[in-house]
């Protein structure tokens, strides 16, 4: 695991905060942050070396997928093709607990998110770039909402902790491929709730 000089560690209400964040993603550094469910580990998406810090700071298995939020579908179209029952699914549920796998312009899939947590939205909106939303944990060990936790396991490992408090303990986003029509991962928003998003628009 990669140990860094100093973790900066940084309140969420400090009107600071979302510049310094945005700092180090562009220098490719790795952030901590609140968001609607747990704390989630940041990066630049597209940054390779940033990613790969990810995996080995959660210890995370190369092959799965992370995912990212956004602000807005926009900003995922220009990375990948936005049918019209995934913007059904975007109008009804978007901010908020549900991550939609797209096929990007090419073989590879983006799963992505708009949330709803006002930081989070605020940071991915000004930075402008898909930032990684995998929660800020040890990969196999249960997510993190209580800021000591966070501190605890990740001070010196990352370069921005940007600390919320202790967060509600909300169960993490539903994950939904709109290619397969399958539920990934069981969440907040079921999936006969989706279904009966989808239906609703074909009427």
């Amino acid at each position: 695991m990669i140990d860094i000089a100093k973790t900066v560690i940084v309140k969420a209400s400090n009107s600071r905060a979302i510049a310094r964040a945005i700092t180090a993603l562009r220098r490719g550094g790795v952030i901590i942050y609140p968001t609607e469910t747990a704390y989630g580990l940041g990066a630049y998406f597209f940054n390779t070396k940033a990613v790969t810090r990810i995996y080995r700071i959660k210890r995370r298995p190369k092959g799965w997928m992370l995912s990212v939020i956004v602000g807005s579908h926009n900003a995922v179209k220009r990375y990948a093709k936005l049918d019209a029952p995934t913007l059904r699914l975007v109008r009804k549920f978007m901010p908020g607990p549900l991550t939609i796998v797209s096929r990007m312009k090419g073989r590879k899939s983006l799963a992505w998110r708009i949330p709803s947590h006002w930081f989070a939205l605020e940071l991915v909106k000004r930075f402008g770039k898909p930032i990684t939303a995998t929660s800020a944990n040890i990969s196999g060990q249960p997510q993190l909402y209580q800021f000591e936790d966070v501190r605890r396991t990740f001070d010196g490992k990352v370069d921005v902790i940007v600390n919320a408090g202790n967060l509600p303990k909300r169960t993490p986003s539903t994950i939904y491929d709109v290619h397969t029509t399958k539920v990934l991962r069981k969440g907040p928003i079921s999936k006969s709730a989706i279904l009966a998003a989808l239906r609703k628009g074909t009427r």
